[in-house]
């Protein structure tokens, strides 16, 4: 029995209600107060005196949201930052399974991580561009990952997560989203077919113990970036309704 574009909707619903709270963790999250330090200084003043200094100046080199380096950032920039950034970390995680070779087949732990990973970043990428309502996201999550018509009107909206404002409970609860963003898209995928994957030969490399997690890493890699690209032509192709 095949799977409806309704039931397709309502877990892409579900992927964009949980993303959406990630990435504004990941991007406005400030417990500390650092990121006004990296605004109106004099040049003496960004030479790190603190550990809090330090922080801020680091942050503000790896032009983390919030700082006076985003700022300076065309949107071009901002989407790729996601990619660069947050995506290849993400990547690392997805390709630690990797490293074991076909018992990492067994238990797909890379799959689902490299599925909420794929989602997670055409999120952030899509939001940069100005894909921000749900419909329009779910229909580009459908279009990118899936090659799949889907209509955001098939689902009935479910509120954006909610997460721990700070600690140890915030990062359970994200990992926890993740996972739950991941193996509902695998859902997905194995009644419609795989998401944006690497080429072949790389493919057949992740099952070598060892040679496994750097194959899988630069596949995942590809992957997002085919993603990635993908949702740039999306929104290059639908920005009229998108602006409406």
């Amino acid at each position: 029995m095949g799977i409806t574009d309704a039931q397709i909707a309502a877990i892409l619903d579900r992927t964009a209600a949980i993303s959406d709270p990630i990435l504004d963790i990941l991007a406005h999250t400030d417990p500390f107060d650092l990121k006004p330090r990296t605004f109106g200084r004099s040049w003496w003043e960004l030479i790190p005196t603190s550990l809090g200094d330090l922080t801020a100046t680091a942050m503000n080199v790896a032009d983390w949201p919030g700082t006076a380096g985003w700022e300076k950032l065309s949107m071009n920039e901002r989407a790729d930052w996601w990619v660069s950034r947050i995506g290849a970390l993400n990547t690392v995680a997805v390709a630690f399974p990797g490293m074991f070779g076909p018992w990492a087949k067994a238990l797909p732990v890379g799959a689902f991580l490299g599925a909420a990973s794929q989602a997670l970043m055409v999120m952030a990428v899509g939001r940069e561009y100005g894909v921000v309502d749900r419909d329009d996201q779910i229909a580009m999550l459908g279009a990118v990952i899936f090659d799949r018509e889907v209509s955001g009107a098939d689902a009935r909206h479910t509120e954006p997560r909610k997460f721990p404002q700070s600690g140890t409970e915030l990062a359970k609860a994200v990992a926890k989203g993740l996972w739950d963003i991941g193996t509902g898209l695998r859902n997905v995928e194995k009644a419609l077919g795989a998401r944006p994957t690497s080429p072949s030969l790389i493919g057949h490399l992740t099952w070598l113990p060892l040679v496994g997690a750097p194959a899988t890493y630069l596949g995942e890699r590809i992957a997002l970036c085919r993603a990635v690209e993908a949702s740039r032509r999306w929104i290059i192709d639908h920005r009229e309704a998108i602006e409406a």
